[in-house]
């Protein structure tokens, strides 16, 4: 096969880059090929294609070992490898749909742990270098980390990459297994990245797949189906809406142990599943909303969550401003993050370090992460 890749000027190379993501939610292999222009905080990005795929059987012993299911190392490293597999062969479609080699591969991993200073991030990369021929980049978190940060948030350096505005204030707020939010300042110049705060907020899917699969016997609830055909019950959406405000208050990644399944546990068996639905999408809405309202123009969404029409609109309701998503941007919301970790690996492979130390809490300056894994080439 023809090397296709095309590196482009030294003064202005072209790459194209892969990011891959799976989130909290365990609800699929997210991959986006970018076509960047560019180098370091210059760069410009474009999506070229998007592409998803179910994790199948793998997905229920991810979600236990995420859990702190007790497994074997024999057990965790066929999972680690069949892991690496379904990554290879999603991307080996993706290029197929493409028509186009990347020139670099970008592997979020799956987080089955996160306490910081210990994160980590699984993923077996070695076929998934054969699978792309090309560099891969992954264990993104782990510099940070070792610096004396959270390792995450980790995407607000490529939020501002995508999303700034010269004029006005944008939140993106991703709307994952846990709630995160990036601030953007009102500025176009590369000074203003010193102004970017990111936190996360608090729990989001997981506890609303969690309801789902007391109450339906569903992984999920479609856009929110069940959940638009309840009520909200006053008391439950208190107590929750106090324990996300708490949540958010802790100054802290959120992560292993985050997930409020002990609150879950304490509602009574004749809560009606869709009012239990219903009220937590409010409290969780509530709760994103009241914490980011005085501190933006605009509020941006993204990820799995924005389909959730009940939690939108309780975002909506309490926020009181404009509410857009990605999609505005040319970004499907299923597709910012695994696009954010491609922006994030070409920072990496320019020499640029992808956390900031007002978010993350790392040293400064804050160090180049990634660990890499560059393949021999191949004959053709």
């Amino acid at each position: 096969m023809p090397d296709d890749r095309h590196h482009g000027s030294p003064n202005h190379p072209e790459r194209f880059i892969i990011g891959a993501m799976t989130g909290t939610s365990l609800d699929g292999i997210d991959l986006a090929l970018v076509r960047v222009t560019g180098e370091g905080l210059s760069l410009q990005v474009e999506l070229v294609q998007h592409h998803s795929a179910p994790l199948g059987d793998l997905a229920a012993p991810l979600r236990e070992l995420a859990q702190q299911q007790p497994a074997t190392a024999g057990t965790i490293a066929t999972l680690a490898l069949r892991f690496g597999e379904r990554h290879a062969h999603v991307i080996r479609e993706l290029i197929t749909l493409a028509g186009r080699r990347p020139d670099l591969i970008v592997l979020h991993g799956q987080t089955v742990f996160h306490q910081p200073p210990v994160s980590w991030q699984l993923i077996n990369p070695a076929l998934i270098a054969a699978e792309g021929d090309c560099p891969i980049v992954f264990d993104l978190r782990q510099a940070d980390l070792a610096a004396g940060g959270q390792g995450a948030p980790i995407t607000p350096l490529a939020d501002w990459v995508l999303f700034r505005s010269r004029e006005r204030r944008r939140a993106i707020v991703n709307l994952g297994g846990f709630c995160n939010v990036t601030h953007l300042p009102a500025a176009a110049s590369t000074a203003s990245i010193c102004d970017i705060e990111a936190h996360d907020l608090c729990v989001c899917n997981q506890l609303l797949d969690a309801i789902a699969q007391r109450a339906f016997d569903s992984p999920y609830d479609p856009d929110g189906q069940n959940a638009a055909s309840g009520r909200t019950i006053s008391t439950l959406v208190d107590d929750l809406h106090a324990q996300l405000k708490a949540q958010n208050a802790g100054g802290r990644s959120l992560g292993t142990g985050d997930e409020l399944s002990s609150w879950l546990d304490s509602i009574e068996d004749d809560v009606a599943g869709c009012d239990l639905a219903a009220s937590a999408a409010h409290a969780i809405g509530k709760t994103i909303a009241e914490a980011i309202r005085d501190r933006t123009d605009e509020i941006v969404l993204a990820g799995g969550g924005t389909r959730h029409r009940p939690l939108v609109q309780a975002i909506r309701d309490h926020a009181s401003m404009h509410v857009t998503s990605t999609e505005t941007f040319g970004i499907p919301v299923s597709a910012r993050e695994a696009v954010a970790m491609a922006v994030l690996g070409a920072l990496c492979a320019d020499g640029m370090p992808i956390t900031l130390p007002q978010v993350t809490g790392c040293r400064t300056p804050a160090p180049v992460a990634g660990v890499w894994l560059h393949p021999r080439a191949t004959p053709r």
